[in-house]
């Protein structure tokens, strides 16, 4: 029989990194000014200072990672100047062997069996 992990026990912070944490992790103002308020007055300061380095970190690490994004593509395909195309002309003797060649296989014997 397999039972459930048991449910992690709820503590209070009892260190100002402890407080810190709670504060980056929080997402919106409501709750970092609710968790502000929980921290004890003597270690308001250390606090400050261990969520202001926290934050330093993650913008570090968000231009660190912005650095080795890829360059965004053009928005559309680079048009360039029109040129008019080169007229190649071709080798009037190759021309005639290769119809004299088709006309040749039209002909013969074989194409009609």
């Amino acid at each position: 029989m397999r039972s459930d992990p048991a449910p992690q026990k709820v503590t209070r912070p009892k260190w100002p990194r402890q407080h810190a944490r709670l504060i980056l992790a929080a997402g919106d103002d409501l709750s970092r000014k609710t968790l502000w308020e929980k921290v004890p007055s003597e270690w308001v300061e250390m606090v400050r200072s261990y969520v202001l380095q926290g934050e330093a970190l993650a913008e570090k690490h968000v231009r660190e990672r912005e650095r080795f994004r890829p360059a965004a593509a053009p928005a559309g395909p680079a048009i360039g100047e029109y040129r008019k195309p080169v007229h190649i002309q071709g080798n009037p003797v190759v021309a005639a062997q290769h119809l004299s060649a088709l006309r040749s296989s039209l002909n013969s014997p074989r194409a009609h069996q």
